[in-house]
C-alpha cells in the first residue's frame, strides 16, 4: 500500500469542508420550504458524512475500512432520496388531485355558505 502523507493543514482544510457541507445541507433542509430544496439539504447531509469518512480512513490509514462504509452509507442515501422522491411525486399528484375536485364543473358558481 501507497505511503499516505498527512498534513495538518490539508486535514484542517478538510474539516472545515466537512462542517461547511453539513451546515449548509442544514440550512437547506430547514430554511427552504420548498420540498425538492429539502431534499437536496438532505443529500448535502449525507454527502458531508461521506466527506468525514473519506478524511477520516486518510488520517488513520485505514481505507479498506472506509471504503465498505461509504459504500454502505451510499446505498443507504440512494435507498432514503428514492423513497423522499416518490414521497414528494405522490404528495403533489394528490394536491393537484383534490384541487381540481374544489374546482368543480364549469359554469357552475360554488357556493358553500347555505343561502
Amino acid at each position: 500500500m501507497t505511503n499516505l502523507v498527512s498534513s495538518t493543514s490539508v486535514l484542517t482544510i478538510g474539516h472545515v469542508c466537512v462542517v461547511a457541507v453539513f451546515m449548509i445541507g442544514l440550512l437547506c433542509f430547514f430554511v427552504r420550504p420548498s420540498a425538492f430544496r429539502q431534499i437536496a439539504g438532505l443529500k448535502l447531509l449525507l454527502q458531508s458524512v461521506s466527506l468525514g469518512l473519506v478524511l477520516t480512513g486518510w488520517e488513520r490509514h485505514d481505507l479498506r475500512l472506509v471504503q465498505s462504509m461509504i459504500v454502505s452509507t451510499l446505498l443507504v442515501e440512494a435507498i432514503v432520496i428514492g423513497l423522499a422522491l416518490t414521497m414528494i411525486i405522490r404528495m403533489n399528484r394528490h394536491q393537484q388531485l383534490a384541487e381540481s375536485e374544489d374546482m368543480g364543473p364549469p359554469g357552475e358558481d360554488r357556493d358553500d355558505s347555505g343561502a
